[in-house]
């Protein structure tokens, strides 16, 4: 079997959900034109994640000085990217822990001070660019120390409303990174600096408001079934 038939069944196997943006940049875009190219070439995939090493200073340096539109570009291709190197590196088993710890070194420095970039190219407050910034590490914080351990222990996980619409076909419906810079793309073209503190800040908190409404439902579900 040849790369390319190699790669197309393992995507047919592959049916994990996803999020709406995430599946456009990883399935859309990733897959479709660039995972075989990529893997044909032999580049590793750790020199694709040292691509962001290089993107996302960039993306800094064009926020500071005012070069909004070509700030929010490099966004797009940093978010590309990061889809990329982790698609070609379980697509060609080449998962390594540099890769592993690289990856996620950029994202956790880039997400958090893009942030602060953005509030002094435009001297607004800090506490805009802290607000964000907490709003965002309690999300991951709370949903991978709380509320995935918690998921764990139910026996069957209900769905309600939008979210069970978007889930029966196989997208979750919340906040994820490849949301949070496609907002910080849009809105940096258009402008709207002081409203894209509070947008994100919002998505963050009412995202992990609802999962664990959505958690605390399914947990008395779950005793009053096991009562009757």
């Amino acid at each position: 079997m040849d790369l390319d038939e190699k790669l197309k069944k393992r995507q047919r196997l592959e049916t994990k959900s996803m999020y709406p943006i995430e599946y456009i940049y990883r399935i859309l875009i990733v897959r479709k034109f660039l995972l075989i190219p990529l893997a044909k070439s032999g580049i590793h995939p750790v020199a694709v994640t040292a691509v962001n090493c290089i993107i996302f200073p960039l993306v800094l340096f064009f926020i500071y000085y005012h070069y909004y539109t070509l700030a929010a570009i490099f966004i797009q291709v940093y978010a590309i990217i990061d889809h990329a190197d982790g698609t070609l590196a379980r697509y060609t088993d080449k998962k390594t822990w540099i890769g592993s710890r690289l990856d996620r070194f950029n994202d956790n420095v880039f997400f958090n001070v893009i942030f602060i970039f953005i509030a002094i190219a435009e001297n607004l407050s800090i506490y805009l660019a802290l607000m964000v910034i907490v709003c965002m590490n309690l999300h991951g914080f709370i949903a991978m120390f709380y509320l995935q351990k918690e998921l764990r222990k139910l026996k069957q996980i209900r769905r309600f409303g939008l979210k069970k619409w978007f889930m029966d076909r196989n997208f979750i419906l919340g906040i994820d990174c490849s949301l949070m810079l496609s907002t910080v793309s849009l809105f940096l073209l258009f402008g709207w600096f002081k409203a894209l503190f509070f947008i994100i800040s919002f998505m963050y908190v009412f995202d992990i408001i609802y999962r664990i409404i959505e958690l605390k439902v399914n947990q008395n579900l779950e005793k009053k079934e096991h009562y009757e």
